[in-house]
């Protein structure tokens, strides 16, 4: 193939890329991984020759994603927290993460769409999916159905966590832990927060960003069941790389100047990988897998949060 059969696609998946990233500026709930892929099914759906992107969309995918991927290690900067805190987050993460595994059997869903599921779910919706989906080696069709599930989930949640607010006659800080713990993307964190007030926004933005840190668990462990498999465990140079920003950012300054540059440069990298997973993936494969997954997760995240309610209110 010729360099300039890979320009269409390639500029394609970039501008939609930098769509998204502007759009995402308008408001907080905008999540610019979310905006891409979803731009790139429609576009790639209703476009009739496809086969003149294919070069360079495969070349996005190949070139983005493993890029973003080694770049998002930057994010995981633990905060301080206060250890009960952190017990509750553990806890809430390993009966969302278990808990959306086992209602998967129940729906029939296949494994893979079942971890990047529970994955979203328990850390970072749509980047814990992402950096998730190449270490099983999913399908982009699993990629893009349990990105929408987890976003569907989301946005409705962040809708309704005020009035759980009132009606659950909650305090700012168990409203600040319920958002932090539970809702998939910072995006919705900050908006369902923020419509109560600064300090429970202050608060539950540091509980997203310490949850955000569990993907480093979440990658070692997905790596250990991928060798449980009989297969040999054989790490990406890109999640040596995260691991290692990772690590790094926590345990020295230097890389302080250059943190929002690192975090810029992963989204925007990870959004035209998604572009390209979103222009490839086809609409009668999400139709077939029906409304399973998004039942998943309503259900896995409704039994959480009535027993996260419960817990609350007998401490």
């Amino acid at each position: 193939m010729n360099k300039e059969e890979y320009i269409p696609g390639l500029i394609t998946a970039v501008a939609i890329s930098s769509l998204s990233l502007f759009i995402s500026g308008f408001h907080a709930s905008f999540d610019p991984l979310v905006i891409s892929i979803i731009i790139g099914m429609f576009l790639g759906n209703l476009l009739a020759k496809k086969e003149y992107f294919e070069g360079g969309i495969e070349a996005s995918i190949k070139v983005f994603l493993p890029a973003g991927i080694a770049l998002y290690g930057a994010q995981l900067v633990v905060h301080d927290i206060t250890p009960g805190v952190v017990g509750g987050l553990v806890a809430v993460f390993s009966v969302m993460f278990g808990l959306a595994l086992v209602v998967s059997k129940v729906f029939s869903i296949n494994n893979k769409v079942a971890v990047l599921i529970a994955s979203g779910l328990a850390v970072c919706g749509t980047a814990a999916i992402t950096i998730i989906s190449p270490l099983i080696r999913a399908r982009r069709s699993d990629t893009s159905i349990s990105i929408i599930s987890v976003m569907m989930l989301g946005l409705t949640a962040m809708i309704l966590y005020p009035l759980l607010f009132d009606y659950l006659a909650l305090t700012k800080n168990e409203f600040a832990f319920l958002s932090g713990a539970t809702l998939p993307m910072l995006g919705q964190v900050k908006v369902a927060a923020g419509s109560i007030c600064e300090d429970c926004l202050s608060v539950a933005v540091k509980i997203k960003l310490f949850r955000i840190s569990f993907l480093f668990f979440l990658v070692t462990v997905v790596l250990f069941l991928s060798g449980t498999e009989g297969k040999r465990i054989a790490i990406p140079w890109f999640i040596v790389l995260f691991v290692v920003l990772a690590v790094a950012v926590n345990i020295t300054d230097i890389f302080n100047p250059y943190l929002a540059h690192l975090r810029k440069a992963s989204s925007f990298f990870l959004s035209t990988a998604l572009a390209g997973i979103g222009f490839t993936a086809d609409f009668d494969s999400i139709v077939d897998n029906g409304m399973a997954p998004l039942g998943t997760a309503f259900l896995t995240w409704g039994v959480v949060i009535i027993l996260t309610y419960i817990v609350m209110s007998l401490l």
